[in-house]
């Protein structure tokens, strides 16, 4: 979001609608395969417990920290719960790719990772934006949908106030929902695709090595999809609903995501 708004010329003051927790802040943990497979989307939300009797979605593992960030003990818990499906019962051996993060290189998740038959495979810091799938062709479009689903919300013509004004916000279950959509979204096509890129899974005669070097304009392209090419990037569908011209938009909205910015605004 921005901190831009539009109003009269010469007006004093100005009120803004918000939901009042412009500073809340949750962290998803996405992971795949390279086969396509999307594993279930991991979500720690910023506070210390989670609501009672609240109806999160199945598909989506929900977790809470007092910062809204993923620790050591979390890092363990998503081995336990996400990554230990994979490879079956048989504990087939699998690679586990992942950043520099000072938990993934800590003794007990290795020791975590051994038992799971899992080797891991650190990449240097800096490098994820080159050979990291997510940070290569995923993060984007998944951000892309999620900033589509928020803003679908803010133009919706009936809204819930609370007693001082303010949007009421968005209920966690809600944003579960929003996360599992988004995830689901994102082509199975592309996901293989973005390994082969990274040169993780390509071929090992050496005749795909030169793919991480191409410079793939739209990540999306030769990609089959069978719904409307503006849910891939949300602000022409976001201009036509709201009726008002690209300038006011931005003023309104601000530009779009990018890789390197974090996603806030719940």
């Amino acid at each position: 979001m921005t901190n831009s708004t539009v109003s009269e010329k010469g007006v004093k003051s100005v009120s803004i609608l918000t939901t009042g927790h412009e500073k809340d802040r949750f962290t998803v943990m996405l992971a795949c395969l390279g086969d396509g497979t999307k594993l279930p989307p991991y979500v720690i939300f910023k506070r210390k417990t989670l609501p009672r009797n609240a109806n999160f979605p199945k598909e989506v593992i929900v977790r809470c920290q007092e910062k809204g960030w993923m620790d050591q003990g979390l890092v363990q818990d998503w081995l336990r719960t996400v990554w230990s499906k994979v490879g079956g019962l048989t504990r087939k051996k699998s690679m586990l790719v992942w950043d520099s993060f000072r938990a993934h290189l800590s003794t007990p998740i290795h020791s975590t990772l051994k038992s799971l038959n899992t080797e891991p495979v650190v990449i240097p810091g800096g490098m994820t934006s080159m050979v990291q799938p997510l940070d290569v062709a995923i993060n984007k479009p998944f951000k892309d949908r999620m900033r589509k689903k928020w803003q679908e919300g803010m133009l919706a013509d009936q809204h819930t106030f609370t007693a001082s004004g303010c949007f009421l916000r968005v209920e966690l279950p809600q944003i579960c929902q929003w996360i599992y959509e988004a995830w689901e979204d994102i082509p199975n096509e592309l996901v293989k695709k973005s390994f082969c890129k990274c040169c993780i899974t390509n071929a090992m005669d050496g005749t795909e090595d030169d793919q991480m070097w191409e410079d793939d304009a739209d990540p999306f392209a030769g990609i089959d999809e069978d719904d409307d090419v503006d849910l891939l990037y949300a602000d022409s569908f976001e201009r036509q609903q709201a009726d008002i011209d690209p300038e006011s938009y931005e003023n309104l909205f601000g530009d779009s995501d990018s890789d390197s910015e974090d996603f806030y605004g719940f």
